[in-house]
């Protein structure tokens, strides 16, 4: 004990990120670090505690046995440390938790489900980020991650909680110029709207490419809203989830049999999943998500009050 208390918290928990991501320079970019600060300071731990912390394989570093019941103390020092964050959040007349996610999903359904929030997460305020892109929890660029994929990444607490649907909509006027598809092969004779190929960071929304392999587009964008729009104007048929295209009349559903299913993910970092605030929004997604599976599966289209 008295050797990790000489040490300062900022090197173990510098360890306890090298651990986590079994690279040196993994660890380094998620602390935002050079990778030869981490090295050093990783070496002066080791000197300061007189122990040989990580093995090196060609897969990157592992963590020595005689090092294993320094790392589960300094887990447990990282877990206070959240719990104390968590109570001075606590103590304050709200509490905020940021979750991240695709727009769609963003601002066409979480948004729209927040009145149920105070039932499970009372004083909690969600803060909403729509991003296009993988988010970084470990940088605490926000507290949960919805996501079309599982992350599978070190440090993270992932869970499915919902499926969802898109299906094709086109405008009255794309009708009247170019007609409907019958079926699948028929898609190749037809214009589409979508997003801009090399800026899709996350390979999950590239679902159109599942129902046409290369698709006549008329209209590219990196916001579903205003892909969803274009389709409104005509300009060409649009794959969007159910959540985007509900309420908007003047997009019909086309070709119903014709569909892509998408799974969403919901993920904390390891080190926060106990904490209230973080389990309660957890639950209230976990909620909506549940109650709204037909809406989410497309058997209606009606996303009913709360």
């Amino acid at each position: 004990m008295t050797r990790i208390t000489s040490a300062k918290w900022d090197d173990l928990r510098i360890f306890l990120e090298v651990a986590r991501q079994g690279s040196v320079q993994a660890a380094a970019r998620r602390l935002q670090l050079d990778h030869s600060t981490v090295g050093r300071r990783i070496e002066y731990l080791e000197s300061v505690l007189t122990v040989k912390l990580f093995d090196r394989t060609r897969k990157g570093v592992v963590v020595r046995d005689e090092a294993k019941p320094l790392l589960a103390h300094i887990e447990q020092m990282d877990i206070q440390a959240s719990s104390l964050e968590d109570a001075v959040a606590g103590a304050r007349a709200t509490q905020v938790v940021r979750v991240a996610t695709m727009e769609g999903l963003a601002s066409c359904y979480v948004a729209r489900r927040l009145l149920a929030l105070p039932r499970f997460a009372p004083g909690v305020r969600l803060e909403l980020v729509s991003i296009p892109q993988t988010v970084d929890l470990s940088r605490k660029e926000a507290d949960v991650f919805l996501s079309f994929f599982n992350p599978k990444a070190r440090g993270l607490q992932s869970a499915l909680s919902a499926t969802f649907n898109l299906f094709l909509y086109c405008s009255r006027e794309y009708e009247r110029q170019h007609g409907i598809p019958r079926d699948r092969d028929d898609l190749q004779h037809h214009f589409f709207v979508g997003y801009i190929d090399d800026l899709l960071a996350i390979h999950a929304v590239r679902w159109l490419d599942e129902l046409v392999s290369e698709p006549r587009m008329t209209f590219n964008s990196n916001s579903i809203l205003a892909q969803r729009s274009a389709a409104v104007s005509g300009l060409g048929i649009v794959l969007l989830p159910t959540f985007v295209a509900a309420g908007v009349t003047e997009l019909q559903r086309i070709a119903p049999e014709i569909n892509v299913q998408r799974e969403v993910w919901v993920s904390v970092r390891t080190e926060q999943g106990h904490l209230a605030r973080i389990k309660s929004v957890k639950e209230f997604l976990e909620y909506v998500f549940h109650r709204d599976t037909d809406f989410l599966l497309g058997k209606t289209d009606v996303l009913e009050s709360l």
